[in-house]
This record gives structure tokens, C-alpha cells and sequence, in this order.
């Protein structure tokens, strides 16, 4: 039974008046409804006049974890806009400035614990994490359930195919969760992700929908030949399930949220190397195997484009 959407009239008023995406806005809406338990707000949330009040900025002004405090001040400014204080704003600001200087400083500090010891080691392991769930899907012949898979078996090859797309292509954020297959005579550049499948020419990874885009623009790799075989025989059976072809869907056939991709991701890490790793920490790992004692600045500059970050947020948020 599917769950009730929450907090849909301040989701909806944010949209029409920011123009954001409907997914930012539901992470304002909840971030507001938080702040609002936290202070014992009496009223409904609707009215957004209320982040105006003193007990709010006390609030946020007297969270000690630093993410949690930037993403709280974000999702109150997001509020504020919304009905145009820009007065309230500017202390909003300031407490984010200042929370992005801690952290910035707490990153660099060295006090940072990582899940990981030895990149170098790690990535390796990475790399190979799809021979291990290869066999098991010889061993018990779900390709061979073509259309008739079930969705406990498609998350068998959405694994591999995950694990395959981090060995052999640039690691990204969550992009994956939005990519699906498209011809080349249908592919229009809009802002989506793609498997672009021509007939006899290489596929490319198209990529348009992402943190950076704005920065880095249109994104296209080539399809590893290991990774193009297997998405190869996957296509049919994504077509027989989603009119849309996403690769990556949740057990009703439709397409996998960045949240639940993410949640996907921490327990196929859990399930093949006994790690909670995240798609963060799975990049962080793949730069600090990079740049571990010195990197060539040409190098650095084509890991920071294919991974589409800034060579300065890799030295201090990945390294």
C-alpha cells in the first residue's frame, strides 16, 4: 500500500514560487516540518510567516552537527524566498556561511574518520565486486527468466550491472538511478540520463540530469564493451517492464528514486564486501586512489570532469 505524500501544500507553494524541481521541494517541505516539531510550532505549517520568529533562528543557530545545521539553513532560506523576506534571509546566510567555514575546517583538519584505510586497497575490491555476482546469476540462470523475472531477480542483475558501471565508467553520483536506454534516433538533448543504443556504433553514457550540470554541461562516455554486453541483455527485459526503460527500478517496475538508489547501493556494499559504504564514499575512494601521494595535474583535471567536481572540492571533501 503506497504512503500517504506529506507536507503537500507548502511542496506545492514551493515549486510554484521557486520553480525547483518537486523532489528539492519535498526536502524543504520535510526540513520545515522538522523545524516546526523541534520548536512546538502550534499552528500548521502552511503559513511560512513563521520562520520569522526569533525561537527559529535560536533553533538553527544551536545545532551542533554541521551538515545537519547547513541543510536545516537551507531548507528555512528555501522557505524564506518563498514568501520574500529577504531581511531573514541574510541571518540565514550567515549561519550557513559560517557552517560551511567549520566544515570546511573540520575536513581539513584530519580529524575526519573515513570507512576506509588504504584507497588503493579498497578500489581494487571495488573494481572486482561484479565477478562475485556474476556466478550467482550463472549459477541460478536468471538471464534466462527473460520476461518473466521477478523483482527479487531483477535486483540480482541491477546489482551487476551497478557494480559493472563502477569498474569499467566514471564514478558519479546517483545519476544511475535516472538512466534508462534510448535509440539514437529518438535521443533529444533535454535533461535526462541515457544509454544512447545505436546500431553500429559504440553506446554512450549521456548524461544531462546531475549536481553540476550547470557547470560541466552535456556529459557523454563510452560504454565499456564488458558493461554494453550486458546491458545488452538487459534491454528486452527492462523493455518488457517499464515503458520508459529505466535501468534501475523498485520491486512495482517503476523507476528507482535517488533516495532509494542510494539505500540500494549501502546494502549491495553490505551484502559483497561486509562494508556500509556509500556512492560518496565510493568516490571519495576512487580519488584518494588517485591523487595518494602525488597526481599529475593533467590527471586531476580529467578525474575532476569525468566525476563532474572541482579539482579544489576533491582536495578538501574527497581526498
Amino acid at each position: 500500500m503506497p504512503f500517504a505524500p506529506k507536507n503537500t501544500k507548502v511542496t506545492d507553494l514551493i515549486v510554484g514560487k521557486l520553480g525547483v524541481r518537486r523532489s528539492t521541494a519535498r526536502v524543504y517541505a520535510s526540513t520545515l516540518a522538522m523545524v516546526a516539531r523541534e520548536v512546538k510550532l502550534k499552528d500548521g505549517i502552511e503559513d511560512l510567516t513563521w520562520l520569522r520568529k526569533k525561537k527559529v533562528l535560536k533553533f538553527v543557530s544551536n545545532i551542533n552537527n554541521l551538515t545537519r545545521r547547513k541543510n536545516t539553513a537551507s531548507g528555512i532560506i528555501a522557505g524564506l524566498k518563498t514568501i520574500g523576506d529577504k531581511k531573514t534571509i541574510e541571518q540565514y546566510r550567515d549561519i550557513l556561511m559560517q557552517a560551511d567555514k567549520d566544515y570546511t575546517a573540520f575536513l581539513t583538519s584530519g580529524k575526519r574518520k573515513r570507512k576506509y584505510k588504504d584507497a588503493d586497497a579498497a578500489w581494487t575490491q571495488i573494481k572486482g565486486l561484479w565477478r562475485k555476482v556474476s556466478p550467482i546469476i550463472r549459477a541460478q540462470k536468471i538471464w534466462q527468466l527473460g520476461e518473466s523475472i521477478n523483482p527479487s531477480a531483477y535486483r540480482q542483475l541491477m546489482t551487476l550491472i551497478y557494480f559493472k558501471f563502477l569498474s569499467d565508467m566514471p564514478v558519479r553520483r546517483l545519476e544511475y538511478a535516472e538512466t534508462r536506454f534510448i535509440d539514437e534516433a529518438d535521443f533529444k538533448e533535454d535533461g535526462g540520463n541515457y544509454i544512447i543504443v545505436r546500431p553500429k556504433k559504440p553506446w554512450t553514457w549521456s548524461l544531462g540530469n546531475y549536481k553540476t550540470s550547470k557547470t560541466f554541461g552535456r556529459q557523454e562516455f563510452l560504454v565499456s564493451m564488458g558493461l554494453k554486453q550486458y546491458l545488452k541483455k538487459l534491454r528486452p527485459i527492462t523493455q518488457s517492464k517499464n515503458k520508459d526503460e529505466y535501468i534501475f527500478m523498485n520491486s512495482r517496475w517503476k523507476k528507482m528514486s535517488r533516495d532509494l538508489f542510494g539505500k540500494f547501493v549501502v546494502s549491495n556494499f553490505n551484502t559483497y564486501l561486509g562494508k556500509r559504504f556509500s556512492q560518496n564514499t565510493v568516490r571519495s575512494i576512487k580519488v584518494s586512489s588517485v591523487w595518494k601521494d602525488s597526481v599529475k595535474t593533467l590527471d586531476a583535471l580529467r578525474l575532476a570532469e569525468s566525476m563532474a567536481h572541482d579539482p579544489r572540492t576533491a582536495m578538501v571533501h574527497y581526498r
